[in-house]
């Protein structure tokens, strides 16, 4: 199917065009703080441009959304599964959101989960899709979080002017699955600025007292079965088991419900790695942490493409990956660190051994994953161009530049 056209472009009262931002999250966690991100960059670059925010969950990026000047209003959606009239508190409210749906100048969900958001509004609230304007929808799922989503697949089409894709990996995924033809491909961004600002913090062997002597292989994210938390501590069995003299810490900065948090506490005992892995919990700012990192161990099964292997090469951090898997394969496996065939651990722990042992192509896979991040993925090279995906032709054009 091709996408449907949208209508020619709106202008706010204030004289500023406005988008219209659907996500699910505030939090701290990596879509949410690409979306600040660009907001932010947005807010340096464009003088007429305002964005309003409409979320599910909410959580500290409101704040620090609100302090953007280009922010207009930061509004709570509504729960999911639920009918969205039986907790609007009248009728005046129903109108305002629907009036933002409609007359905003574009429409830009971060996540496919935001799309699934505006599916809820669109259906609940009645709004032919001839009212709506560009909207884009920016992929950061692969199959599993896509299906969990419970978009409807039919909406990539009927909904979307333009898919943005976070990797080629994501791409293929959307267009083999759903048979998509408006799908782009723009890499996710870095703040380059920001991170290297946080080389040589070490807080992690500071707040847990880790020996300046012991090697630290880390990960983040989130404890899920597609960040592969249960191939993580196979891989820290292995070296615990070759490495016998000062074998290195597995360190994991993020966190999970109470349920996923037993779950690998209890693995952690049964395997009898006490001693030689950390989950430290989420944290607000973890580039202090991660900055004490030797080497970065993505693990996960399905990654469309991990910005946390951009933040790392910012601080001169090598990755490894499982074939196959992630997103940011390309840019690991041209000089920024290790790729290993899919799911096998014996090869990853030996590739993580190797990496630990030689020092000079440890930091030599480092600069070139700086350089390279700095080169291709700074805010500055990827930032324009989503703008112009969100935005369209005519909207973009109009937008008077800082």
């Amino acid at each position: 199917m091709n996408p449907v056209p949208h209508p020619v472009m709106k202008r706010s009262g204030s004289g500023d065009a406005v988008v219209l931002v659907i996500t699910p999250y505030l939090h701290h966690d990596g879509s949410s703080l690409l979306l600040f991100r660009f907001l932010r960059w947005a807010e340096e670059h464009c003088s007429n441009l305002a964005f309003d925010v409409l979320y599910r969950y909410d959580g500290p990026l409101r704040q620090q959304l609100l302090a953007l000047s280009n922010v207009r209003d930061v509004k709570p959606l509504l729960p999911r599964k639920r009918r969205i009239l039986h907790h609007i508190e009248s009728r005046f409210q129903s109108r305002e959101i629907a009036q933002r749906l409609t007359h905003a100048n574009a429409i830009y969900c971060n996540t496919v989960v935001g799309m699934r958001c505006l599916e809820e509004l669109v259906e609940t609230l009645k709004i032919p899709r001839q009212k709506l304007p560009r909207i884009s929808v920016h992929v950061r799922e692969l199959g599993y979080w896509i299906q969990r989503s419970g978009v409807k697949p039919a909406s990539f089409s009927s909904l979307a002017n333009t898919i943005i894709a976070d990797s080629s990996l994501t791409a293929k995924n959307l267009t083999s699955a759903f048979s998509l033809s408006n799908v782009c491909i723009i890499d996710e961004y870095c703040d380059t600025q920001e991170i290297p600002q946080w080389q040589g913090s070490d807080r992690l062997r500071q707040e847990y007292g880790i020996p300046s002597n012991r090697k630290v292989v880390g990960m983040s994210g989130t404890i899920e079965w597609r960040k592969g938390p249960d191939m993580f501590l196979l891989i820290a069995k292995r070296l615990a088991e070759t490495m016998t003299i000062n074998p290195p810490l597995f360190a994991w900065v993020g966190g999970g419900d109470a349920n996923a948090r037993y779950q690998i506490d209890s693995d952690i005992k049964r395997l009898g790695l006490e001693s030689s892995v950390l989950f430290t919990g989420p944290k607000d700012n973890p580039y202090p942490y991660y900055s004490s990192f030797d080497l970065f161990l993505l693990s996960s099964r399905e990654e469309p493409f991990g910005a946390v292997c951009l933040e790392a090469a910012m601080l001169d951090i090598p990755s490894l990956c499982f074939a196959g898997c992630a997103g940011a394969e390309t840019f690991i496996a041209d000089g920024a660190g290790l790729v290993v065939d899919h799911f096998d651990v014996s090869a990853m722990a030996e590739a993580v051994k190797e990496m630990l042992e030689n020092g000079d192509r440890r930091r030599a896979a480092g600069e070139e994953a700086h350089r390279r991040c700095l080169a291709a993925h700074s805010h500055d090279v990827l930032l324009p161009r989503l703008l112009r995906e969100v935005l369209g032709g005519e909207l973009h054009a109009s937008i008077r530049a800082t």
